[in-house]
């Protein structure tokens, strides 16, 4: 079955003022001095679009519809195990207009949960709308899809396709106006009467190229206006899951979406004793350490509420590791267990897949991909875990569905199985139904094994913090326990656990409202219960739990806090800064860069090289690039390879601007560093290199606001410049200008970093010394201080030796003689000591 019809979206922009296109011509470089103009110039103004081009968009026209791709029945699909009447009513999601006449933008909460979140969907599809206005082509060719058998077949090259800036699934309709008969240039190009409703059929990503269907197209020009808009389809799973949610929160007040959703203290549960137990899991990973496994033996032998039971991991700590063994623990402790395993991407979501794959087989585990989604896309590894119906992603039947011991899906592609009506909701009620219709004269419930189960367990959300509110709530709901009558019957609450970094990159919206970029995540950890809890990541070191801090709550949550990925110098400014100082550097082999003739002062392998050339930007808005700091970068990627430390693969250049970017592969080709990994900092975050070569780029100040504006940059973007730093294995290398960084509170701490150890490289020919007054009277963090004692024993300076053994005085010796050694001693020991919240209640 074929999507239902999109409206086609307009193209139409107010025409460019005469004055802006003139000051499109002149931001190309050299940059003109505009800081004394009256007037605020958009320098991301998008490019020029001559009227006469813009103009044809709004020509009346004969739409053309094109054949869909085959999509679920999902009402057949149900037909095959249930009849509607055993089934509750599917209640539909309001719409985005009814919200906006009740709607009080307040604090979120119960009360208004529907109105706050639609009143933001809206305003993200406004957004949208916008960027798809922004990214409309004007006068394109297409290319008709050689050696593709399917007729009709066209493809189109989409400029952002490749960074994701314009969001296009396979389904999704794009509206074509083509041009009349090639125009002279003293002739102004005419548009045709018929407007093309092609559907896309295949994308290509990584070449930004879709594959379009456009039947009946008559070929003229080959020339064509493309518009792209905004899915209703897209949006309305979402309206959907929050209007299901609200209504939860008013017929259940108290229940178990209240407790998910806003929990309180008095939904913990009360330690009143220390305990002095063994982990009750045996480890299926031998790799796992202490927190990992604390965390997974929390979730399947302890009670911590109906809550929410959060794990905090940090870069590098491994959440996804332990994501994977508690999953496949709680399907050893309970062999009717079911799990839906979420993550917001489709990469993500394959990475939990395989990881999942060697311990499960092709009936047990499932990935569930939407129809929309492109076979190019998906791991050839992933396909026996796949169900391929017609060339098409779909469901499997019923009874497989039923026999899956692990289910894996996007957020958002979650919203197949409530349109399938196999919620736990629809799934208890069917079966309670049925066993009514059945047996009437039975007594209900009987004995327990006639008291139906709730057949989804649990649900795991790894990288939780990248996943907006509404997205989380689809998941949620397809888990959620039944209301009303058939809530009495329920004998166990689903669980829900999450795993995710709230100090790195958020969802990704169209929007920038804070609001909506919030994820559930993120604040459910501002949440009383998590947030002033005595073993909060928030108070520092992790403490010692200690008899007189009982009676407390059980933690429902693990911070991670070995980091398995960066050397101690990379690690020590982020751990300071986003993590409380509580990160522990537990890598091995990350000194093997350390010769590097390129390193300075006490040539630990973090340098800051200053660069102070003026940033550029393309003619017509291009985007911003920065001609030296390219050559710099490509120039420290060939010294390392010039000493054979590492290979192409190995090397990471990053910057936020996609024109810089450009510019980097380009310069890298020329250079023939065809394997060096080169993109936008977002297509880095949850990725790691040996080295990390980050271009910041903007070299002048006054343009940050702008900057911010748009969420590009890394100067006061607090995540961007976390994800930036953590990238790294065993080499950072930073190329900026410290006087623009340095405005940055975030920057200004790390360029402290590097000017106290002496990891500075300064212009030639520069008159100041090297980092001259960054390093004045700033904290040191702990792990900063560790490496400073470890270059004194080296040396056999006094107090040296004392740190490194644990024999110091005060905190900071104590603190850093914990690491390994204490985690050692209580594997020793096999005890899961007072701080791994499993004691026992009175």
């Amino acid at each position: 079955m074929s999507k239902p019809p999109v409206e086609a979206g307009t193209t139409d922009n107010a025409e460019a003022t005469t004055d802006e296109h003139r000051l499109h011509t002149k931001l190309a470089s050299p940059f003109p001095d505009i800081t004394s103009s009256k007037k605020t110039f958009d320098v991301y103004a998008r490019s020029f679009i001559p009227y006469q081009f813009k103009s044809i968009n709004d020509l009346p026209a004969v739409n053309y519809p094109s054949e869909g791709v085959t999509w679920i029945e999902f009402e057949d699909y149900v037909r095959t195990f249930a009849g509607s009447a055993f089934l509750p009513k599917d209640s539909s999601g309001v719409k985005v207009e009814d919200a906006a006449a009740k709607l009080a933008r307040s604090e979120l909460c119960a009360e208004n949960y529907r109105y706050y979140f639609l009143d933001l969907l809206a305003r993200e599809v406004d957004a949208a709308r916008d960027n798809c206005i922004e990214h409309a082509l004007y006068n394109v060719p297409l290319q008709r899809a050689r050696n593709d058998p399917r007729p009709f077949m066209y493809w189109l090259d989409v400029p952002g396709l490749t960074e994701s800036t314009l969001q296009i699934e396979v389904g999704d309709q794009v509206a074509l106006r083509q041009l009349g008969a090639q125009y002279a240039p003293n002739v102004a190009p005419y548009g045709t009467t018929i407007q093309y409703d092609a559907v896309v059929w295949g994308i290509q990503r990584s070449h930004g190229r879709v594959t379009l269907r456009i039947d009946n197209l008559f070929w003229q020009s080959g020339l064509f206006n493309v518009s792209f808009s905004v899915q209703p389809f897209r949006i309305k799973a979402l309206h959907t899951a929050v209007s299901k949610s609200h209504t939860c929160l008013s017929d259940d007040s108290d229940g178990w979406l209240r407790s998910i959703l806003f929990p309180r203290p008095a939904d913990g549960v009360m330690q009143r004793s220390l305990g002095n137990r063994r982990f009750h899991i045996k480890a299926l990973d031998p790799l796992l350490n202490y927190e990992q496994l604390k965390a997974a033996d929390t979730v399947v032998h302890s009670d911590w509420g109906t809550v929410p039971y959060l794990i905090s991991g940090p870069p590098g700590t491994g959440k996804t590791k332990t994501l994977i063994e508690l999953a496949l623990q709680l399907l050893l402790t309970d062999s009717d267990a079911h799990l839906i395993v979420c993550a917001p991407s489709d990469p993500a979501s394959d990475t939990l897949t395989s990881r999942l794959l060697p311990h499960l087989k092709p009936r047990e585990l499932l990935r569930l991909h939407s129809p929309s989604r492109s076979f190019a896309e998906v791991p050839d590894s992933l396909l026996p875990y796949s169900c391929i119906d017609n060339g098409t992603f779909s469901l499997p039947s019923f009874a497989d569905l039923m026999r899956l011991k692990i289910l894996v899906v996007t957020c958002r592609d979650a919203d197949l199985l409530r349109s399938a009506r196999v919620s736990n909701r629809d799934l208890f009620h069917l079966e309670r139904s049925m066993i009514a219709a059945l047996h009437p004269g039975m007594k209900y419930p009987g004995k327990n094994d006639e008291v139906p189960k709730l057949h989804w367990t649990a649900l795991l959300l790894d990288e939780a913090a990248q996943a907006t509110e509404p997205e989380a709530q689809i998941p949620l709901n397809v888990v959620a326990p039944p209301l009303g009558e058939d809530n009495r019957y329920v004998t166990a609450s689903p669980v829900v656990v999450m795993a995710g970094d709230q100090h790195q990159l958020g969802p990704r919206t169209s929007s920038k409202l804070p609001a909506l970029q919030l994820s559930l995540f993120e604040r459910l950890f501002q949440r009383p219960l998590y947030r002033d809890h005595p073993l909060a990541r928030s108070s520092g070191t992790q403490p010692r739990l200690t008899a007189s801090m009982l009676p407390m709550i059980r933690p429902p949550f693990t911070n991670l806090i070995r980091n398995y990925r960066s050397h101690t110098a990379i690690l020590a400014v982020p751990s300071k800064l986003f993590y409380n100082d509580t990160l522990e550097p537990e890598a091995s082999n990350t000194d093997s860069l350390l010769s590097w003739s390129g390193w300075h002062g006490a040539r630990w392998p973090v340098l800051f090289a200053v660069n102070t050339a003026s940033d550029e930007i393309e003619r017509d808005g291009g985007g911003w690039y920065n001609v030296r700091e390219a050559n710099m970068a490509i120039t420290y990627a060939r010294s390392f390879l010039a000493e054979q430390l590492l290979s192409q693969r190995e090397v990471c250049i990053m910057s936020p601007f996609a024109a810089q970017v450009k510019l980097l592969r380009r310069l890298a080709r020329e250079a023939k560093l065809w394997d060096v990994n080169i993109g936008p900092l977002e297509a880095f975050q949850g990725l790691e290199s040996r080295v990390v070569i980050l271009c910041t780029t903007r070299t002048r100040y006054r343009f940050i606001e702008q900057d911010l504006a748009k969420g590009l940059g890394v100067i006061h973007e607090r995540r961007r410049v976390n994800v930036a730093l953590t990238r790294a294995k065993e080499g950072l290398v930073v190329i900026g200008n410290d006087e623009v960084l340095g405005n940055d509170e975030w920057w200004k701490d790390w360029l402290g970093f590097v000017a106290r150890n002496g990891l500075w490289e300064a212009e030639k020919g520069a008159s100041t010394q090297k980092g001259f007054g960054w390093g004045d009277g700033k904290s040191l963090g702990r792990l900063e201080k560790r490496l400073a004692m470890e270059d004194k024993a080296k040396r056999g300076e006094p107090g040296g030796h004392a740190r490194e053994l644990g024999i110091g005085h005060g905190a900071d010796s104590r603190l850093w003689a914990s690491g390994v050694a204490v985690e050692n001693a209580l594997r020793s020991l096999e005890l899961v000591d007072a701080v791994d919240g499993h004691s026992d209640s009175a």
